[in-house]
């Protein structure tokens, strides 16, 4: 018979095991957010952040405060003159306000100011502290001499096509508006236009807006280097008429500014193949270019503007033409009088030798 009070022996009951489940239920690993430390990188970002924004804004206080303080009050206002502005006239268009300091000087408006006077291209400003102001001004570069068609009006444009002022120029009795325009031009780097309507009414300091100022602008921004060079004026009656006259007394008819390049390549073939026989090429329509070329000892390069006088003919010279097709001949006929009417003296004194062969105008060819 068992024993009863021996002890029973119990199997161990196994404890339930429990898996993580996948997806949402799964414990989560501590993140960045919760990792030891994470708390205090952030409390110290946050508070670095507000000490560089109170010593920004105590800068700025400080600035503010200097800016209306007389410690860097303006006493000094140096100028540096210009070739038509003098340094006192640079200082007393300028109007600084009294109580301006070097901090708080409104530079628009005293450049504004300044641009009053349509020489003013920019202006720099350099402060010499505790209280010097230096003002620089940079005038505005002439980019042409305009001569009005009627009347000796002469105007310099300046290169951002503001008219910058009239020029002086005097014109003795032997010479032509346009001769004494030219030189002036030479002297200031710029090109001359000539016979530009009379309608077109200047204003110093306001931008152009004549169309046939425009299209010699787009020429001569089109134009090459090398063949730009060559051009001494241009002739703007209007948009159909525009012509230019070279260095060689050479005069080009080339209408409203279209297919420039193309117009550029005919004028170069030409000149190429007629060099130092040709006063008049047009070639307002380059498919169908016309030309006029002259057959004497006498004829000679002219100035650019209105030839140079040829010296005296003998009976038996006269000025002939070159003509490859008779077509070219119908195209130049209907177009030279108009196309030369501004520049008729630069073409007459260049291609005529005696009177009998001022009556030949010519015949044109490809």
């Amino acid at each position: 018979m068992p024993d009863s009070r021996r002890p029973t022996k119990r199997t161990p009951t196994a404890r339930p095991t429990t898996r993580p489940a996948t997806g949402d239920a799964a414990p989560a690993r501590a993140s960045g957010a919760n990792r030891p430390g994470s708390d205090v990188v952030v409390r110290r970002g946050i508070i670095a952040g507000i000490v560089v924004a109170a010593l920004l804004l105590v800068a700025l206080v400080g600035y503010l405060v200097l800016s209306y303080t007389p410690v860097f009050s303006i006493e000094n206002v140096e100028t540096v003159a210009t070739k038509h502005m003098s340094k006192a006239s640079i200082a007393k268009l300028a109007k600084i306000p009294k109580g301006s300091t070097l901090l708080n000087l409104d530079e628009a408006k005293v450049t504004e100011n300044l641009e009053k006077n349509p020489w003013v291209g920019s202006v720099s400003y350099q402060k010499e502290f505790p209280n010097t102001l230096r003002i620089v001004v940079t005038e505005r570069k002439v980019s042409a001499l305009v001569v009005m068609s009627a009347g000796d009006v002469v105007w310099y444009l300046g290169e951002d096509n503001v008219w910058i002022q009239p020029a002086s120029i005097k014109v003795g009795e032997s010479d032509s508006v346009n001769d004494v325009a030219l030189k002036a031009a030479r002297k200031a780097g710029a090109m001359l236009i000539t016979d530009v309507p009379a309608s077109i009414t200047p204003m110093a300091g306001s931008a152009s807006s004549a169309e046939v100022l425009k299209a010699v602008s787009s020429y001569r921004e089109q134009f090459s280097t090398a063949f730009a060079k060559q051009i001494v004026s241009f002739s703007a009656s209007s948009l159909e008429s525009i012509s230019c006259t070279l260095k060689s007394g050479v005069v080009v008819s080339l209408g409203s500014p279209t297919n420039i390049a193309s117009k550029e390549a005919v004028i170069t073939q030409i000149i190429s193949k007629y060099s130092g026989k040709l006063t008049y090429i047009n070639v307002r329509v380059p498919s169908s270019p016309a030309y006029r070329l002259v057959d004497s000892k006498y004829a000679v390069a002219g100035t650019g503007v209105t030839g140079t006088d040829l010296a005296s003919a003998n009976d038996d010279s006269s000025c002939s033409s070159s003509s490859d097709t008779s077509d070219s001949s119908s195209s130049d006929t209907g177009t030279s009088s108009a196309d030369t009417s501004g520049t008729s003296s630069a073409s007459s004194s260049t291609s005529t030798g005696t009177s009998d062969s001022t009556s030949t105008t010519g015949t044109s060819g490809n």
